[in-house]
């Protein structure tokens, strides 16, 4: 079975393109299960949650992809994102836009993979969408111990009997994308550390975890 980062380099475009709606070459497969997962409504979401108190804060997106997170929360006038990701095809994607649209003073991305560092860059807020379902047990309590009190919302898939876990599971199975996780709510406060304080927000079927309180979650 491909490492992470091998499936991610060869996967990320495709990928992406179907998520967010660009022309691209997708698979019916892809198409298919694009549909189910509403990654752009988890964006949306995110955004929505976030760009409020953007003004000024340093932000960490963790699994950037070709950030899309990124670039849009550009336009809520952080200091700095710094955007990650294990695959070097999806940085040098953002790379090719950074350069582009002369964001290089806002957006700065590093090839990384997280659940080998020992300390996470400076910053303010730590994003990730769709990050913490590829980390195991114990990545994610080291990530949340690199992460202690500082502020953070991640999304996640919670796992429960529902017809979108099974379709997924399929869709992973037939994908063999390699280290892919689902935790119940049970088990996410179990594994994180206590200082991180975890809340749940649910919105529209999506998951997110947080120790933030936002004004904005009863509007979205």
């Amino acid at each position: 079975m491909k490492t992470q980062r091998e499936y991610w380099d060869k996967k990320i475009d495709e990928w992406s393109s179907a998520a967010y709606g660009r022309k691209s070459q997708i698979s019916v497969i892809e198409k298919i299960a694009t549909y189910f997962r509403a990654v752009n409504k988890r964006k949306d979401i995110a955004i929505k949650l976030i760009g409020p108190i953007a003004k000024n804060k340093i932000f960490l997106d963790l699994g950037c992809g070709m950030g899309e997170f990124s670039f849009e929360l550009a336009s809520y006038f952080p200091k700095k994102i710094i955007a990650v990701d294990i695959s070097k095809n999806a940085i040098q994607e953002i790379n090719k836009i950074i350069n582009k649209n002369n964001l290089d003073n806002i957006v700065e991305c590093h090839v990384t993979d997280i659940r080998n560092e020992k300390k996470l860059p400076n910053c303010d807020i730590i994003v990730g969408l769709g990050f913490i379902d590829y980390l195991s047990k114990k990545e994610l309590n080291h990530l949340f111990k690199m992460i202690g009190n500082k502020p953070y919302l991640f999304s996640y898939f919670e796992k429960k009997t529902s017809l979108f876990n099974l379709l997924h599971k399929i869709y992973i199975t037939i994908q063999k994308c390699p280290g892919a996780y689902k935790y119940s709510r049970k088990e996410i406060r179990e594994i994180i550390p206590q200082i991180s304080k975890p809340l749940f927000i649910q919105k529209d079927g999506l998951q997110f975890i947080t120790n933030m309180s936002f004004d904005t979650v009863d509007n979205l």
